[in-house]
């Protein structure tokens, strides 16, 4: 498949993978090019029994799938991993075309998906209980971890291969069964590392995809009895609606919701070596990215040069089509999001804020969901743009006076995801990053989250962790078996 080649797609609509083969439903609904806003192919919408199917497939598919050792888990984990890297290219493409992102992040995310995947693979023979030492006689207590049963997987459109991986490696390697379900406007990179995955050796039924609206095909994902855990990447609205439905079967439900990511950069920080990562972080995914930087809070000593060495490198951007290797920023995904990201910088503007800087659009950027760089100044504690996630390539910058004034603002939003500290004193930094309430703290240097560390927010930001041992734990439960001999 090559982006842009519409020729290409099927003219039937594209099919949920249950028990590892095509099936559609007798509702499609359009997948929409965001560079273009024009329609390029179609998808299954999965009504209730296709669901019903998926899960009761799933069902039928998780004694088996507990009982495979683990290092045969790992091993398929692997091959997976591998052929995710040997479809680098056509995943890439295809991620470009649905996601809208430009084709070196599109590289990136398919490398890093295969790497969690190895990953993964490695964390499966090592889950343990353990045996406490109790010293009873002719006695011992064994605390066991067990896999849950299955798991529902659902995913959000910006980054739908990492995201997946994040929760499909770790389900499969505890050996829980999944059922995804891909944001309905990205599902094609999901639906092919589906077919891959029983390529690569997974038994079909371990791993399946139903695609639809969250409304509609996610809720009733949700509502099902089946599944006892859902793990849910998205919207702070959305994961605290799956929370009150699962709540009804009391499922276990991991969050990796919303963020409004500050650093607060100290009047000693190294201005010339951060202000690239920050603005580089700032803009990443064209803003679509839930712990970018959003809000910078600068040391007032030293904000009139940060401001203008923001501006500076940001003029140096390019807004364009996500074929083409110069850009920088490709569209937002969708005309949704596009409208939402409008409304809150208007909002913001009719609060007293002022747009310090925008960028420009090219005539080849007509007709796709595109957003130009913006940063804004003169935002004040309590505005609406304090206060709500802005999923778009818009950053406020503001001056602070106290470390303890900008700490205080930072803390101010109802999201704890991630937070930046910059300073030439460790000890600052480090006592700042003490005081901030988020599930994860950057000091001095932006980079991705590693997976051998566990990622996820507190406050409205999430429950529960990704990644990492502590990420593969979410999917399991303890069962306490005392022993008399």
């Amino acid at each position: 498949m090559e982006r842009g080649r519409v020729e290409n797609y099927p003219r039937d609509a594209f099919a949920c993978w249950v028990d590892g083969r095509e099936e559609r439903d007798a509702e499609c609904s359009p997948l929409v090019d965001p560079s273009t806003g024009r329609e390029y192919a179609r998808v299954t919408v999965a009504g209730p029994e296709m669901v019903h199917r998926a899960l009761e497939r799933a069902e039928e598919c998780f004694p088996a799938w507990r009982e495979t050792p683990a290092a045969e888990r790992a091993r398929m984990l692997h091959a997976l991993a591998e052929g995710v890297r040997k479809n680098l290219d056509p995943l890439a493409r295809l991620l470009s075309l649905e996601v809208g992102k430009p084709l070196r992040g599109s590289r990136d995310e398919v490398a890093s998906a295969a790497s969690l995947l190895n990953f993964f693979g490695e964390e499966a023979t090592r889950l343990a209980g353990n045996i406490p030492l109790l010293g009873h006689n002719r006695e011992h207590v064994l605390v066991l971890r067990e896999p849950l049963g299955v798991a529902v997987a659902i995913m959000p459109f910006n980054y739908p291969l990492s995201t997946l991986v994040c929760k499909l490696g770790a389900a499969l390697a505890s050996g829980c069964t999944v059922v995804a379900k891909p944001d309905e406007h990205t599902p094609l990179s999901t639906l092919r590392v589906a077919q891959l995955a029983v390529e690569c050796g997974i038994p079909a039924g371990v791993f399946n995809v139903v695609t639809g609206p969250g409304r509609r095909t996610g809720r009733l994902l949700v509502e099902h009895a089946i599944p006892r855990v859902v793990s849910f990447t998205g919207s702070t609205a959305v994961g605290k609606e799956i929370l009150q439905v699962g709540a009804n079967g009391v499922k276990k439900v991991i969050l990796e919701l919303g963020g409004h990511c500050p650093a607060i950069v100290c009047e000693d920080a190294p201005l010339d070596v951060i202000l690239p990562q920050m603005l580089s972080q700032a803009v990443k995914n064209s803003g679509q990215y839930c712990y970018r930087i959003s809000r910078i809070h600068v040391a007032r000593s030293v904000y009139g040069p940060f401001l203008q060495g923001f501006k500076d490198l940001a003029a140096g951007l390019r807004l364009g089509p996500p074929s083409d290797p110069s850009t920088d920023l490709g569209p937002l995904n969708n005309a949704q999001i596009h409208s939402g990201v409008s409304r809150q910088v208007e909002a913001a503007l009719r609060e007293g804020a002022k747009v310090e800087w925008k960028g420009t659009s090219p005539q080849e950027t007509e007709g796709g969901f595109y957003y130009p760089l913006t940063l804004l100044t003169g935002v004040r504690a309590g505005m609406s743009i304090t206060r709500e996630e802005v999923f778009g390539p818009v950053v406020t910058i503001s001056p602070f006076s106290s470390l303890e004034d900008a700490i205080a603002e930072a803390n101010g939003s109802p999201f704890g995801l991630a937070a930046y500290v910059f300073s030439g004193d460790v000890g600052k930094a480090l006592d700042c990053a003490g005081k901030l309430e988020v599930g994860s703290v950057w000091v001095n240097r932006i980079h991705q989250a590693y997976p051998q560390a566990p990622f996820g927010g507190v406050k409205e930001s999430g429950l529960g962790r990704e990644k990492s041992p502590y990420g593969l734990h979410e999917y399991t439960e303890l069962k306490t078996v005392y022993l008399s001999y």
